[in-house]
C-alpha cells in the first residue's frame, strides 16, 4: 500500500473528524445531543432567495456547466454589495472571483502563492484552513501568538524582521472565529503598512463580516487606504445570509490576486452552480431586515448562554459578534478532555480549543447554533450534572 502525500501526513489531527465519529456514536445510542460544536447556522435563508433557487432550477441552461469566470450579474451584484455595506469601490469585472465557498477559496489561494518552504504569518488560535492550507501547498506557517490581553490581535512589532523579510504571506480573520474578536482600525493600518513594508501578501478571511452586536460594525480591510494594493478579502453568504450547504462564497480585492486565484481555480473546478449565484444575487439584493432578525438571534443566544455559565462559576465577556463564545476549561481537564466529558455527561457537543491550533489548549469554542430553548437547556444539563468553574 502506497503512503500518502507528504502534505497530507504533515497536517494536524483534525479534531472535529474525532468529534463526528463519538457523535455518531452517541445517536446511534438514542442519545439527544444538543450540538453547538459545528458553527453550522440554523437560520433558515431569507425565502425570497429559496423562491429564487427554485425558478433558476426550472431554466435548464442553468444546469449546464457554469462559466469559470461567474455569472457578470453575480459579480456586479458583489460589487454592488461592497459598496452599500463597506463603503469600498470593487471592479466587478477584474477585482471579484466567485467561489465555491470561501473556506475553498482561501485554501486554493495558498496554492496560487504558496511554494515548498515558503512561510505565511498566522495568527494563533486561527480557523483552521488559515494554516491546514500553507501546510497543503507545502509551505509553513508562522505563529503569531494571540491573548486576550491584546484583543487576540498579534503584536506585529514583534516578529523578527529575518522572518518577516522572508514571509510571502500574512493571514487575517476579523471578527475572528474562534475567539469572537474584532480588530481595530489602528491594527489594520498597521497590518497594511507592515505587509507593505516587507512585499507580503495581506489575506483577511472576513467571513463573520454582518455577524455583529451593537453598533460597532466590524471593518472591511479594503476600507484601509492603500490596502488594495496587496489585500484579497474573503466573503461567504453561508453566516450572512443562512447558506452554508449552498457553498457560496466571493473574494475581492487587488487585481493580479484574484487573477491568480482564478487561473488556480480554473484547473480545479468548473465553477459555482448557476443557479445558486441567481439566488445569491437576490440575497445580496435584498435590504437589511434579514440580516438585522440574524443578528438579534445570535445576541439573544449568546446572552442566555453566557449568563448561564457565568451562574455555573465562568466570569465569561458578552460578545461583539460572530456566532461563538470562547470559554476556558475548568482545572483537571485539557479542552479535549473536556468536550469528552462534557459529551458523555450531558450530550451537549462544542469544540476543542486545540482543534483552532496548540494556542487554543485551555479553551472551547461554543456555537449559538440552535434555538433558545436549547441553549437554555444546555446549560441546565450542565448545572444538573455538577459541572462549574473552579
Amino acid at each position: 500500500m502506497q503512503k500518502e502525500a507528504d502534505r497530507l501526513l504533515k497536517l494536524p489531527i483534525y479534531v472535529f473528524a474525532q468529534l463526528d465519529k463519538l457523535k455518531a456514536k452517541e445517536y446511534a445510542k438514542g442519545v439527544d445531543l444538543i450540538d453547538l460544536g459545528m458553527g453550522n447556522p440554523d437560520i433558515p435563508p431569507p425565502p425570497e432567495v429559496i423562491d429564487s433557487l427554485v425558478e433558476s432550477l426550472k431554466n435548464p441552461e442553468n444546469h449546464r456547466y457554469p462559466s469559470f469566470e461567474g455569472a457578470p450579474e453575480f459579480k456586479q451584484a458583489v460589487s454592488d454589495w461592497c459598496k452599500k455595506q463597506y463603503n469600498i469601490n470593487i471592479d466587478p469585472e477584474h477585482e471579484v472571483v466567485t467561489l465555491i465557498g470561501s473556506k475553498e477559496g482561501v485554501v486554493h489561494f495558498a496554492f496560487a502563492y504558496i511554494n515548498p518552504g515558503d512561510i505565511t504569518l498566522v495568527p494563533m488560535p486561527a480557523y483552521p484552513a488559515h494554516f491546514r492550507g500553507t501546510i497543503l501547498a507545502g509551505g509553513d506557517p508562522y505563529i503569531l501568538p494571540t491573548t486576550s490581553h491584546r484583543g487576540f490581535m498579534p503584536d506585529l512589532k514583534i516578529i523578527d524582521p529575518a522572518i518577516a523579510q522572508k514571509a510571502k504571506m500574512m493571514i487575517l480573520s476579523y471578527p475572528t472565529n474562534p475567539t469572537a474578536s474584532f480588530a481595530t482600525k489602528e491594527f489594520f493600518k498597521e497590518a497594511v503598512d507592515f505587509c507593505k513594508k516587507y512585499d507580503i501578501i495581506l489575506v483577511h478571511d472576513f467571513a463573520y463580516a454582518e455577524i455583529y452586536f451593537g453598533d460597532e460594525k466590524p471593518i472591511s480591510m479594503l476600507s484601509i487606504p492603500g490596502a488594495k494594493d496587496i489585500c484579497i478579502e474573503f466573503h461567504t453568504t453561508s453566516k450572512t445570509f443562512g447558506m452554508p450547504g449552498w457553498r457560496c462564497g466571493f473574494a475581492v480585492g487587488k487585481r493580479e490576486l484574484i487573477e491568480s486565484l482564478r487561473k488556480i481555480k480554473t484547473n480545479l473546478d468548473y465553477g459555482l452552480f448557476t443557479a445558486v449565484q441567481k439566488a445569491a444575487i437576490t440575497a445580496l439584493q435584498l435590504g437589511n431586515g434579514y440580516i438585522d432578525n440574524v443578528r438579534k438571534t445570535y445576541e439573544k443566544r449568546m446572552h442566555l448562554f453566557v449568563d448561564g455559565m457565568n451562574s455555573l462559576g465562568w466570569n465569561i465577556e458578552k460578545t461583539k459578534g460572530t456566532m461563538y463564545v470562547w470559554l476556558p476549561v475548568p482545572s483537571g481537564f485539557d479542552s479535549t478532555e473536556f468536550c469528552m466529558y462534557l459529551l458523555e455527561k450531558t450530550g451537549v457537543v462544542v469544540s476543542p480549543g486545540v482543534a483552532f491550533g496548540d494556542l487554543g489548549e485551555g479553551y472551547i469554542r461554543v456555537a449559538m447554533v440552535a434555538p433558545e430553548a436549547r441553549i437554555i437547556e444546555a446549560v441546565d444539563r450542565i448545572k444538573k450534572a455538577g459541572i462549574c468553574f473552579k
